[in-house]
This record gives C-alpha cells, sequence and structure tokens, in this order.
C-alpha cells in the first residue's frame, strides 16, 4: 500500500473511531473530547503504531486542526472581554488561589517531573492548575441553555481572564526557554501591533464584504501561528491571540478545525504512557486531583462570594470554572512539547483535566435552577 492510501486509511479510523467514542461519553453525559482522549489512551494500550512518515503527517494535522480550532475559540472569546469588569473579582479569585496551591504542589512535584529546571517547571504548573476550559465551558453553557443566564456570562467572562493569565504565563515559560525571555517578548511586540490593527473595525468592515472570508482569516492564522513559532514561542499561542484580534469572523474557520481537531486529541492519549504510572505516580495523580478542585472550586466560590454573589450562583459559578477540558488538554501538549514537564507528570495532569471535566455535568445536575435572561 503507497505511502498516502497508508495515511488517509489511518486518519478515516482516527477519526472515525474518535467519534464513535466522542458519541458514547455524549450518550454518557460527557464532553465529547472525554471520549477522545479515552480513544488515544486505548490506542496507545494495544500498542498501535503507523510508518514514522505518516505518523508525523498526522502530528501535523492535528497540530493545523489545533491552531484552527484555538483560532475560533480566540474568536469567542473577544466578546466575552467587554462584560470582565463584573467578574473581575470572582476571576481573580478563580485564578490566584489554584495557581499558588498549584505553586506550592510543583514545588514538592519538581525534583521527579521537572526536566528543563524546577523555576520553569513551577510556573507552567501553577498556570496550568489555573486553568478554565473556555470554549467547553461555552458549549456546555450553551447545552443548558445557560449562555444568557447571570451565571452564564459570569463564568465565561471570568474564564477569558483567567485564561489570558495563564496563556500570558506560558509565554514567560517558552521564553526563557530560549536563553533570553525579554528578547523573546520584544520580538512579540510586532506581531500583536499587526493583530491591534487587525482588531480595528475597518478589518471587520471588509472581511463582511468578501463572499470568502476564510480565505483571508485561516492563512492569517497560519501566519500568526507561524511568527510565534519563529520567535521561539509555540504556534497555538499565535493562533489564538490572531482569534481574539479578528473576533466573531473567526468563526469561519470552525468547520475545518471541528473536523481535525479530534485527532489531535487522539493523539494527546496516545501520548499518556498507562504502563508507566508506578504506585508513587498514582499518589501524585490523586494528589493533584484534590489540589486542583479544592483550589479551582474553593478560589471561584471564595470569589464570587467577595463580589457579593448569593450561595446558590457562587456555588454555580465554582462549578463551571472548575471545567479543565480541552484548554487544559491543550496547554499540556504545548508544555510537553517545549520539555517543561515530563511524561509522568504529563499523565497524572491529563487524568485531572478528564476528571474535573466529568465531574461538572453531574454537579450542575443537582444545582437549583437559575434564572435565564432571554
Amino acid at each position: 500500500m503507497s505511502e498516502p492510501a497508508i495515511l488517509l486509511t489511518a486518519l478515516a479510523v482516527l477519526l472515525g473511531l474518535a467519534r464513535v467514542f466522542g458519541a458514547v461519553a455524549a450518550k454518557l453525559g460527557q464532553p465529547a473530547v472525554v471520549g477522545e482522549i479515552t480513544c488515544g489512551l486505548v490506542i496507545g494500550a494495544v500498542g498501535w503504531r503507523v510508518q514514522v512518515h505518516v505518523g508525523g503527517t498526522l502530528d501535523a494535522l492535528a497540530q493545523f486542526g489545533l491552531i484552527l480550532f484555538l483560532f475560533g475559540a480566540g474568536g469567542r472569546l473577544a466578546p466575552s472581554v467587554r462584560s470582565v469588569k463584573t467578574a473581575l473579582v470572582p476571576a481573580l479569585g478563580a485564578t490566584v488561589v489554584p495557581f499558588g496551591l498549584g505553586a506550592l504542589l510543583a514545588l514538592w512535584l519538581a525534583g521527579r517531573h521537572a526536566p528543563a529546571g524546577h523555576l520553569v517547571f513551577v510556573l507552567f504548573a501553577a498556570a496550568a492548575m489555573a486553568v478554565t476550559a473556555f470554549p467547553l465551558l461555552a458549549r456546555i453553557l450553551a447545552e443548558r441553555d445557560m449562555l444568557c443566564s447571570g451565571d452564564g456570562r459570569r463564568a465565561l467572562s471570568a474564564a477569558a481572564i483567567t485564561d489570558a493569565l495563564a496563556w500570558t504565563a506560558l509565554a514567560f515559560v517558552a521564553g526563557s526557554l530560549h536563553g533570553s525571555r525579554v528578547w523573546t517578548l520584544a520580538l512579540l511586540v510586532p506581531v500583536l501591533l499587526v493583530l491591534y490593527f487587525l482588531s480595528k473595525p475597518w478589518f471587520g468592515a471588509l472581511l463582511s464584504r468578501l463572499s470568502r472570508p476564510a480565505t483571508v482569516v485561516i492563512p492569517l492564522a497560519c501566519l500568526s501561528a507561524a511568527a510565534t513559532d519563529a520567535i521561539g514561542l509555540h504556534a497555538a499561542l499565535g493562533a489564538f491571540l490572531c482569534g481574539v484580534a479578528i473576533g466573531p469572523s473567526a468563526a469561519v474557520a470552525e468547520p475545518v478545525g471541528s473536523v481535525l481537531v479530534p485527532l489531535f486529541f487522539v493523539l494527546v492519549g496516545r501520548k499518556v504512557e498507562l504502563s508507566g504510572i508506578t504506585p508513587l505516580l498514582a499518589v501524585e495523580t490523586v494528589v493533584i486531583i484534590v489540589v486542583a478542585v479544592l483550589g479551582k472550586s474553593g478560589g471561584a466560590y471564595l470569589g464570587a462570594r467577595a463580589a457579593g454573589e448569593p450561595r446558590r450562583s457562587a456555588l454555580v459559578f465554582a462549578t463551571l470554572m472548575n471545567t479543565r477540558g480541552v484548554t487544559e488538554l491543550v496547554f499540556l501538549g504545548i508544555g510537553l512539547d517545549l520539555g517543561v514537564i515530563d511524561g509522568g507528570f504529563y499523565a497524572a495532569m491529563v487524568v485531572m483535566a478528564l476528571v474535573t471535566t466529568a465531574m461538572t455535568g453531574p454537579l450542575l445536575n443537582r444545582m437549583p435552577l437559575w434564572d435565564k435572561v432571554c
């Protein structure tokens, strides 16, 4: 069989299995990404392999899907930034507390899981603990008709703030690995200036007059991703920032991204070495889950109460902010690619992301009904 035939067959099999596992997860009341990661775990456990060249092409396609996915996610994030003031205090609670607890936990783990040094590991692990899955959160809110509720808007705005801070920390981590963080971030300035001009109304008006805006915005997403990759940061950062700049027009990339991004999550699951989970790593995983839940939910609850929210709204907010899902997995994948974390910590954090994501639906089902405003 020729190499293109092998590639197309492997792509069809992986995407088909991802769809099946995702559908099963949805039937169980879980996000499809839980099923897609599980699919990758199963594939890795049975030892399924492809030719080296084919595997490299699959990884490239998965990365392209990730770029388009984060580009669209950035576009969805942009409108929520307009209402961040009302969610600032709750967001700080949902960011500072898990970040602090994550840093303390990382100090304990650094001796065993920090291949690139303790400082970057602690900063990365703390930021990873603070992440909220903004795109998945929006999907959960839409499925439950909560997008128009006060609880939903507050959670989305807080997730926007939290993830912006986490991605900023990731930029520092990535830049510090290339010898001069200051110069790396300085090279980011012209990229940000270009994106600033693209965020102006004139560019949105130009896109609205095009019959096929995807032919413009997708290449821009790729160029932005290539620019951040070329200066030593991760390509995903550029795609995300480009989506934030362009705004809702980035949604035209979602059809392609939605087809390919399951491949990324299947390959994410495949990277988890289940055979390498030792009793010590199992204990560390349990501790990570406990600290993640207490830090994120506890910090979010305290932040909401400090902002004057009633107990019920604070509980709903804490439950929603505990959702890690897709964003956490992307974050971890970048950390693994950068060499900031090792395979053991990666596996433990993937399990944490799946557990905290799986908790959201059942916990929301036990919450009192919320007021809808639309």
